[in-house]
């Protein structure tokens, strides 16, 4: 069974080492550090609307989601920013479960509208597609990197 809590700053290194075991694996392959992932986390976490759950089995951390939310001229938008489960855990609907949680707990403060950025790919996209997600066909990502 699932326990949920909200995120609070003393989490922020607990979850830093699971940030680091997830996205420094497939299908990411990143080379985050437990600094570098917590100095990310704290940056979120002390966003005026920063907001986030953690979900535990049997008292073992194995996932969170965290964001923040934005006021648009038609309502509240909420944007993820970092959403993981422990790699041991995935595949097994536990993903789903902790989002649907986090979903209702968005519900809750009102806010209906979601958005997020993944990688395109099977064991991203395929993910949040599963979960009533679509690709913005108005919106595109850009980046530029300094030279």
């Amino acid at each position: 069974m699932l326990t949920y809590k909200e995120i609070e700053r003393e989490d922020l290194p607990s979850l830093a080492a699971m940030y680091v075991e997830t996205f420094n694996a497939p299908p990411w392959n990143d080379a985050w550090t437990e600094e570098t992932a917590g100095k990310r986390l704290g940056q979120m976490a002390a966003a005026e609307t920063f907001y986030g759950i953690c979900a535990f089995e049997e008292e073992v951390l194995c996932g969170m989601v965290l964001g923040f939310s934005e006021q648009f001229y038609d309502g509240v938008l909420f944007e993820i920013k970092e959403f993981c489960v422990k790699n041991a855990s995935r595949g097994n609907g536990l993903g789903s479960a902790i989002y649907h949680e986090f979903e209702r707990r968005l519900q809750e403060k009102g806010i209906d509208k979601i958005q997020l950025m993944t990688l395109r790919g099977n064991a991203t996209e395929h993910f949040y597609e599963k979960n009533g997600f679509e690709t913005d066909k108005d919106l595109i990502f850009m980046k530029k990197c300094a030279k």
